[in-house]
């Protein structure tokens, strides 16, 4: 697997978690909007009402007041509950994002424990095997030109074909190829 397709699947699980956070941030947004129309519109009713029992000649007139204060009374519980409601929503988004970044932790951790398992199993192949190039994965390009100097065709293979499952530079298979093409 190459770097770039490894690469690709490290940034994945961060897109998902910024979408994710993203709905997450627009989902409180719009809870807010709701809340505020809902404050406006209790405004509005409130008016309305105090209008109508402030009217001369209004058979509730003498109840007024009373009325008054039971409707701002109940106008006032439903806000407070409005406002709980809303950071119960608040806290739950929060909740889901802290969930979903650990998971998308983990996920990333899983992805790297299964990328690294093949790799390690391969220095480890290495060294057993006795591969033509001691130390090859510390080696830059320049090095592994110098040190394919000495080797057979069937060596350069072996180095071609490792290098191409692992850090795949173009420049080093490039050298490998006319290295193998030349015969020597």
């Amino acid at each position: 697997m190459t770097e770039r397709s490894v690469d690709r699947l490290e940034q994945a699980p961060e897109e998902a978690r910024q979408q994710w956070l993203g709905m997450l941030q627009t989902l409180s947004d719009q809870i807010q909007r709701q809340q505020e129309n809902s404050q406006q519109m209790t405004q509005e009713m409130m008016e309305t009402y105090s209008q109508l029992l402030n009217t001369p000649g209004s058979y509730f007139s003498g109840q007024a007041e009373q009325q008054q204060q039971t409707f701002r009374q109940t106008t006032q519980q439903w806000m407070e509950q409005a406002k709980q409601q809303r950071q119960t929503f608040q806290q739950q988004a929060q909740q889901q994002q802290q969930a979903f970044k650990q998971m998308t932790q983990e996920v990333m951790n899983t992805y790297s424990q299964l990328f690294n398992i093949p790799l390690s199993y391969a220095r480890k192949g290495l060294q057993d095997a006795g591969f033509p190039i001691e130390n090859y994965d510390d080696l830059n390009a320049g090095d592994i030109s110098k040190g394919v100097g000495g080797l057979s065709v069937e060596e350069i293979r072996v180095v071609r074909d490792y290098e191409e499952r692992n850090k795949n530079r173009d420049t080093v298979l490039e050298q490998l190829d006319r290295r193998i093409r030349s015969g020597s």
